[in-house]
């Protein structure tokens, strides 16, 4: 009885995992080239929340079946299985959604080299600036015949940089410390944060609003300290925030660099929408707050004020 007990649980077992166990067979048989992107893929796999909130977007949400750990908007993501983390991706979990294509940010090279050797096909976005970003739009709708929405989501863009550039035409430049990251300790203390240095993205965002970076180094992401951002002495500060119940801790922080011009006359903005860090499609909106903030003659930034 014992044995007979055990044959069916290995049937059970072999009946389960043989459609997976072929799938991953033929992918990691599959080690030329991948196939062609689909024209109109079924089973699409995201890296990347600014890839997530593309894909549905342009209409692709009902395809996706695979997702970071990170990826939370729209709200249908969360519920969606996990198959990888920031940069991490969990082969085995991929290919269990039997995937016929992989949507990932252009710079993730080793993961898109890894997918490609299981035989994987893989389309990339590029997000490491505005005008990479809109063209990888056009691209993926013109490849998935989505292309009406595509160009849609770029008509977004494009309306608020003319309107960011319209307020911003014959205008003095201000300079701006854009932080992206410091820890909210509610001293009125700034030890260190993370600054836009030379991105692309955010730069790319910061200048076609009519900023100038207060930070001239080479770096991408620059570690300032409260010394550093003393001397550096912005006319503006931009501070995107985790949430807005943070908006007093990081305030009481900002007001502790009272010496500096951006703090003596109100002009800190704290940006505590969650897709303010996302390059996607809602970045329109960041846009228009960026603009507001710099010029706020026209139009007051949201965020709250010292």
């Amino acid at each position: 009885m014992k044995s007979l007990r055990i044959n069916v649980f290995i049937l059970i077992l072999f009946l389960f995992g043989l459609p997976l166990t072929v799938y991953t067979h033929n992918a990691l048989s599959s080690l030329t080239a991948p196939p062609p992107i689909p024209a109109d893929p079924k089973r699409i796999v995201s890296l990347a929340p600014s890839v997530t909130e593309t894909l549905f977007a342009l209409g692709q949400g009902p395809k996706v079946v695979g997702v970071t750990g990170y990826c939370e908007y729209p709200p249908e993501a969360l519920a969606l299985p996990k198959v990888a983390g920031f940069s991490d991706v969990n082969l085995e979990a991929v290919l269990r959604t039997r995937p016929d294509l992989i949507v990932l940010p252009v710079d993730k090279t080793a993961n898109r080299r890894d997918l490609g050797r299981l035989g994987l096909t893989t389309m990339t976005l590029d997000t490491r600036s505005l005008t990479g970003y809109m063209a990888s739009l056009l691209s993926f709708g013109e490849a998935t015949s989505s292309l009406p929405l595509a160009g849609k989501v770029v008509s977004n863009l494009e309306n608020s940089i003319r309107e960011a550039e319209g307020r911003a035409l014959g205008r003095p430049r201000p300079r701006v410390l854009f932080s992206v990251m410091h820890s909210y300790q509610g001293f009125g203390y700034i030890t260190e944060i993370t600054a836009v240095g030379r991105d692309g993205f955010f730069s790319d965002m910061l200048e076609l609003a009519g900023g100038r970076n207060v930070y001239e180094g080479p770096l991408s992401f620059p570690k300032l300290s409260r010394e550093a951002i003393l001397t550096l002495d912005p006319d503006v500060i931009v501070d995107l925030i985790q949430g807005s119940e943070q908006s007093d801790l990081a305030m009481a922080d900002w007001r502790g660099l009272g010496r500096i011009k951006a703090v003596e006359t109100g002009r800190v903005y704290l940006f505590s929408d969650k897709s303010d860090t996302v390059p996607g499609p809602r970045i329109y909106k960041t846009i228009d707050k960026l603009s507001a903030a710099l010029f706020p003659g026209d139009g007051a930034g949201e965020g709250a004020r010292p």
